[in-house]
């Protein structure tokens, strides 16, 4: 398939409305005065002059003409699970970007400080208390139901030569809304199309495939829809113990256990998983086992005020031949539709008295994450030019490299905190928790890569643990900015339970860095490497 065929529209020609968001690519903001389809509002993204440079224009024009090329249901099914690419927007002979569709109501949240939010997985890879407050009551079976959804329409896109690759829970929305559990798909202009891609494929940190494998291939992203699986069940943002999903399931957890495999062959495809999801979605119980629920993630909130999914509106929903059946059961909590649908860090006990929090908040401010751009090329696993090496003194270099990574970049956390404390740029300051901590999970995943045998024994669990811990102290501060949005002060930061859970976090942390250090610094002066300071990691 060629570009030929790709709509495009000058820049000079949009009007422009709110700015809708930004990341490392590029900017969005609204268009008024057009519609996608005749009926959903646009979005337009315009990539930054660094990313423009790195743009295949070529891919991204295959990506435009691919939807409208396609048999007419096939289309509407794409155009209403994902913001696909639908215009180019040029100026001059310049392409600057593309229009999509707007994300639909019925995947934003609303925030206890009433700010709305794409529903991204993320707020689900939570303590079950966490995710009552920002979502709402959430059950099993509700999980299930999103995985169902999510599976049968990567299993669609794949069938339609659509690799999805940088899948993480930031770029997959969800809605509890509806009558059944649902999935959208943002930036999409990140997936590859019959092996094309518009940009450099990346990965986000904590969602990288094993031992630096590439991620354009259907196997990457059955390996990332295992992960999601797992940590769902894990109510976290890390681990692939499967053993909380066998507790629910124990054919989605084999399932599971073989899509975690580091052999691409190994993993089951999507449609393996529909038929063993659809009976968990219909057996699942709609309350949490007494083991998901002991200790600070028990679901003890109540609902009555508590922030929901938008309504759905009546023209989205996927309905789609040529499929006999949506990807759901029919059954007691599922009556037949006459159109078919197509579809952590655990908490820590122990609360701490307000005086010996303040105490400690010295120490908590030097835990400082590594920021880094999560959209970079650098949260690739193996990509980074550390690779495995058999010597001694070759090791402790990788090491030292890896080290060296992290070096010089604490203020920016530290001053988050203070100005977080003081109630000033909530925002602003969740915005450099979560890529903190999103830093620190690509340092863990490139550590992992590392070969580190002729060192100690417990060089490399200690700064695993230390980077880890980090990494939950950061995603700690993300939810005490959401529980003290509405009403800030700093007995609310410091009283919050996740402060709590931070607080924790950090004593772990700084525990391990200090543990790492006595082992590293005579590692480092045998060879001639930078030692380092406990507070330096």
């Amino acid at each position: 398939m060629t570009g030929s065929g790709a709509a495009r529209i000058a820049r000079s020609d949009l009007v422009l409305g709110t700015a809708l968001g930004g990341g490392g690519q590029g900017k969005v903001w609204a268009v008024e005065k057009r519609l996608v389809n005749r009926k959903w509002p646009v979005a337009y993204k315009e990539y930054k002059p660094e990313s423009q440079g790195q743009l295949r224009i070529d891919a991204l024009e295959r990506m435009v003409a691919f939807l409208p090329g396609q048999p007419l249901a096939v289309g509407q099914w794409l155009a209403e699970h994902a913001a696909w690419p639908a215009a180019l927007v040029t100026e001059g002979s310049q392409v600057r970007g593309f229009l999509m569709r707007q994300i639909p109501d019925e995947f934003f949240i609303t925030m206890p400080s009433g700010d709305r939010k794409a529903a991204g997985f993320e707020f689900l890879l939570n303590s079950l208390t966490y995710v009552n407050l920002m979502v709402g009551d959430v059950t099993p079976r509700q999980f299930f139901g999103l995985l169902l959804a999510f599976a049968d329409t990567l299993e669609r896109l794949h069938g339609l030569g659509v690799v999805a690759g940088d899948l993480s829970p930031k770029n997959l929305l969800f809605s509890l809304s509806g009558p059944r559990p649902s999935c959208f798909l943002i930036d999409c202009d990140a997936m590859g199309l019959r092996g094309d891609w518009v940009l450099k494929p990346v990965q986000t940190p904590g969602w990288q495939l094993p031992d630096g494998e590439a991620p354009e291939t259907p196997e990457g992203d059955r390996y990332k829809f295992a992960l999601l699986a797992v940590r769902l069940f894990l109510h976290e943002q890390h681990g692939k113990d499967v053993t909380a999903l066998r507790r629910m399931d124990g054919a989605v957890a084999d399932l599971a256990e073989r899509g975690l495999s580091r052999s691409p062959t190994d993993r089951p495809p999507l449609s393996d998983w529909l038929d063993p999801l659809r009976h968990a979605f219909d057996s699942a119980p709609v309350t949490w086992p007494a083991a998901a629920q002991t200790g600070p993630q028990r679901a003890t909130r109540p609902t009555a005020g508590a922030p929901t999914t938008g309504p759905r509106a009546a023209t989205v929903g996927g309905r789609v031949p040529p499929r006999t059946s949506g990807p759901f059961p029919s059954g007691p909590h599922n009556p037949p539709r006459s159109t078919p649908q197509r579809a952590p860090s655990s908490g820590r006990a122990g609360a701490v008295v307000f005086g010996i929090v303040l105490a400690i908040i010295a120490l908590i401010v030097w835990q400082i994450a590594t920021h880094s751009d999560s959209g970079s090329s650098g949260g690739s696993t193996g990509q980074s030019g550390i690779g495995t090496t058999d010597t001694r003194e070759e090791q402790a270099t990788a090491l030292h490299t890896l080290l060296a990574q992290n070096a010089g970049r604490r203020h920016g956390v530290s001053d988050a905190v203070q100005s977080m404390m003081n109630c000033s740029n909530l925002q602003e300051n969740r915005q450099v928790f979560e890529d903190a901590a999103d830093a620190r999970a690509g340092l863990v995943e490139k550590l992992d890569t590392l070969s580190l045998d002729q060192l100690a024994d417990d060089l490399a669990s200690d700064l695993h643990r230390a980077w880890q811990s980090s990494e939950e102290a950061d995603r700690a501060y993300v939810r005490v900015v959401d529980d003290v949005s509405r009403d800030c002060s700093t007995s609310a930061v410091t009283g919050s339970s996740a402060w709590q859970d931070a607080v924790s976090a950090s004593a772990d942390a700084t525990a391990a860095k200090k543990d790492f250090v006595a082992v590293w610094n005579p590692v480092a002066r045998e060879f001639g490497l930078e030692t380092f300071a406990w507070s330096d990691l």
